[in-house]
């Protein structure tokens, strides 16, 4: 009994030699299948964090229950207010609060965009007054999840027109 015992176990320390032999083979294999694939380069081969390092967006963190806010100054009436923004990372409820006041020099609040959900949003508002607007991404209502939202913020003057004399 012992001898078919030890056979055994010889068979299968030959199978386990010849096992793990394809196995360390077919890993060499699907490496450089991975490695040479079009389909997975990495961000910097594909010139992606170089790109997001020269654009104008900024990365922010909004912890659970927390606000973020940008205060903007407006020095002439019917600028424009123009943002860009989008949800980088959420597990639940893909969204953020959004809304825009302005912030009189008093420190009295105007509400100028009320408070909505959004993924993300394009978006502009022509000023009524010069002094500071206020933009404000809120997440309050989310007890668990912090958002990360990329965004670009910009103040465009009027176009004020050169008037010719004669």
């Amino acid at each position: 009994m012992d001898d078919v015992i030890r056979e055994q176990i010889a068979i299968l320390e030959q199978a386990v030699d010849v096992y793990t032999m394809e196995l360390e083979r077919f890993l060499t294999f699907i490496s450089g299948v991975f490695e040479n694939a079009p389909f997975f380069i990495s961000a910097e081969v594909a010139g992606a964090l170089e790109a997001r390092k020269t654009d104008d967006y900024k990365e922010i963190n909004i912890p659970a229950g927390k606000t973020y806010e940008v205060l903007l100054s407006v020095d002439a009436v019917n600028s424009y207010i123009a943002w860009d923004f989008s949800l980088v990372q959420g597990k639940m409820n893909m969204d953020i609060g959004f809304s825009l006041e302005f912030v009189s020099p008093t420190g009295e609040k105007t509400l100028m965009l009320p408070y909505r959900r959004y993924e993300s949003d394009q978006g502009n508002f022509c000023t009524l007054m010069t002094g500071s607007y206020k933009l404000i991404w809120d997440n309050t209502y989310s007890t668990f999840f912090r958002k990360v939202i990329r965004y670009k913020l910009d103040c465009i003057p009027p176009v004020t027109e050169l008037v010719q004399s004669d």
